[in-house]
């Protein structure tokens, strides 16, 4: 299949670039972040909660991760379209850099993909169908890095058909296959429905199909979503979501083991801007996991406020509290970071490049609550200090 979309890609892209009166545009975007540190005076470690899907990653990422892409787009006289990217990453472990003297980098593909936008007049002068692999209609919390919807497929391919107008909103439909083709995703959405003024909703729905020796059953997922635009100088979002069996995830590979499962979660994040100089961003997430009898509670709670001094120049703070509770124990960390960071003569929340220095303490509620017991040991706290670079464009 990769062997025959590369041949459609550049057959379709020698015809764009050959076609009388289209005009070629193309776009780069990238991500970078990278640093260095120190755990309790031994390696750079991230603190993060069993059980927890994720941590409040700021002077919290021990790891370094690059995104370089490309995307393309010929537009025909018609005002059609042909568009698609690629994109591939570089992740790793920011110890080997400066303590293990061995780089071992992971390298892949994240997007290949081709469409065509523009099928014709009144509903679907804007949509496009498209196949291949991509990021596709991804929705995440910054502060934690948590994409807590996340239909690309990073091991398989896909298409599907979107952004078709029907006035009150876009409809969009989409299929994936998992790379081991045992799971198959049926996804659709219909986003941008006008709630009030500054409120939009989206509601998703998908159903995952397993095959072959997937061990897992079939599954549903429903997931409902507000925002509210201008409130407080920024915007809030809110989800609302249930998913079970194979479509528990919300993620377009499926989940080709899971059986008598399911996931119910609610969310709520956002961004305000409480004066000129100060911003604020905050989370609040729950989660109940349901997993053949053994039940598992995860609540999250979080903020990062922010002070830009001038144009070059911010401090932050960010607070984060988790809580697990299983059939067995209960399990809280609470993690706070201080953050100085240089920026390049941008200012406000979203501007990168970044240098920070920070320094983070965490302590939890008994030994083993965290992972890397190598560094931890029996301890019930640690602190962390580094630089750390990030970047994106």
């Amino acid at each position: 299949m990769k062997n025959a979309l590369l041949g459609t890609v550049a057959a379709l892209s020698v015809l764009a670039a050959t076609a009388a009166h289209a005009e070629f545009e193309y776009n780069q975007t990238g991500y970078l972040r990278i640093g260095v540190g120190q755990t309790e005076g031994d390696k750079f470690t991230a603190m993060q909660l069993n059980g927890a899907w994720n941590k409040y990653r700021l002077g919290n990422e021990s790891d370094f991760y690059g995104e370089y892409g490309v995307g393309s787009k010929y537009t025909f006289e018609n005002g059609s379209a042909l568009v698609g990217g690629v994109r591939a990453h570089v992740a790793g472990d920011n110890n080997d850099l400066i303590v293990d003297g061995e780089f071992d980098a992971n390298v892949a593909t994240r997007e290949f993909w081709l469409g065509y936008k523009g099928l014709g007049e009144g509903a679907l002068s804007e949509s496009t169908v498209w196949v291949g692999r991509r990021f596709y209609k991804r929705k995440d919390i910054h502060i934690t890095d948590n994409y807590y919807e996340n239909y690309s497929n990073w091991d398989g391919f896909g298409g599907g058909l979107e952004d078709v107008d029907l006035g009150s909103g876009k409809l969009s439909v989409a299929a994936f296959t998992n790379g081991d083709r045992n799971t198959h995703t049926l996804d659709a959405r219909f986003e941008g429905i006008h709630l009030g003024e500054d409120l939009v909703g989206e509601i998703g729905a998908a159903y995952s199909m397993t095959t072959g020796d997937a061990t897992g059953d079939d599954g549903a997922a429903l997931r409902l979503h507000l925002q509210k635009n201008n409130i407080f100088g920024g915007y809030m979002k809110a989800s609302l979501m249930h998913g079970f069996n194979a479509a528990s995830g919300f993620s377009a590979d499926g989940w080709s083991d899971a059986e008598d499962r399911s996931i119910t979660r609610a969310q709520i994040h956002g961004l305000a801007s409480i004066t000129d100089e100060v911003e604020l961003f905050y989370t609040a997430w729950h989660q109940l996991d349901r997993n053949n009898g053994d039940n598992t509670n995860w609540s999250s709670i979080g903020i990062r406020p922010q002070y830009n001094v001038n144009e070059d120049f911010n401090l932050q703070l960010e607070l984060g509290l988790d809580h697990v509770q299983t059939e067995d124990e209960s399990r809280t960390l609470g993690k706070t970071t201080f953050a100085a960071a240089y920026t390049f003569g941008e200012s406000g929340f979203w501007a990168r490049p970044q240098l920070r220095a920070f320094v983070t303490y965490g302590a939890w509620s008994k030994a083993g609550a965290v992972g890397n017991t190598e560094i931890f040991e029996d301890k019930k706290s640690g602190t962390t200090y580094g630089l750390q670079f990030e970047t994106w464009f």
